[in-house]
């Protein structure tokens, strides 16, 4: 069973459900609604827009990968998968291809949302620098809820999974959103997108060598 078949059945599944993207949605517009009653508007405060875009970025891409992996637990499928006669590294890339599609989708409603609650400016930095955190939030997410998705306090125990290990991506990504949001070009932006996309690629090294680890079970 090839990559292909194995994300065929994990968006169909999705589609039916619509599980993890409901419950991203329902955690962004809920920070945003919060955002917007604590700051009427975010004109000349890159900090606190920062803060409005990435929190409930990051919680929306916690609540959005969850889904999955704890789907499968709970209709016991994991020794299902684990008997299809694919690779198991393959089934935490297809999970990790899904999410990362629809952690796109969530950002863009994200800062599409935020720009018109607050009358952000959107630039291709701004825009650069979600791309890259995207990625990065996705492949934690994916593999830290494959690691969760058995544990009784899985909604809990994923945030302290994340946080952690995704702290240097915020912390370039955080300030290369104030300075997008206060004019930087790309080239300004070098060192944090850098700093990002090398993130990115280490995020996707440890996942080859981490998957087949995480899904192989007891």
């Amino acid at each position: 069973m090839g990559l292909g078949a194995l994300l065929w059945k994990d968006a169909r599944r999705e589609l039916r459900r619509k599980e993890g993207m409901q419950a991203g949605l329902v955690l962004v517009l809920t920070f945003l609604l919060l955002d917007l009653f604590a700051f009427p508007t975010l004109e000349g405060m890159p900090d606190a827009a920062a803060v409005a875009l990435w929190t409930p970025l990051l919680f929306g891409a916690a609540a959005l990968t969850l889904r999955g992996f704890a789907a499968e637990a709970d209709l016991g499928t994991l020794d299902l998968l684990r008997g299809l006669p694919s690779p198991l590294g393959s089934h935490g890339w297809s999970r990790t291809i899904l999410n990362l599609l629809l952690l796109g989708i969530l950002a863009g409603l994200t800062v599409g949302a935020a720009a018109a609650l607050f009358a952000l400016p959107l630039s291709v930095p701004l825009l650069a620098t979600l791309a890259l955190a995207v990625a990065g939030l996705a492949t934690v997410g994916t593999l830290a809820s494959a690691i969760a998705a058995q544990a009784r306090s899985r909604e809990m125990l994923l945030p302290l999974l994340m946080v952690p290990v995704l702290a240097p991506l915020l912390q370039a990504g955080v300030a290369a959103t104030m300075d997008a949001l206060q004019g930087a070009t790309t080239g300004d932006l070098r060192v944090h997108l850098l700093l990002m996309a090398g993130y990115d690629i280490l995020a996707v090294g440890a996942a080859w060598l981490l998957w087949p680890v995480v899904l192989e079970g007891d």
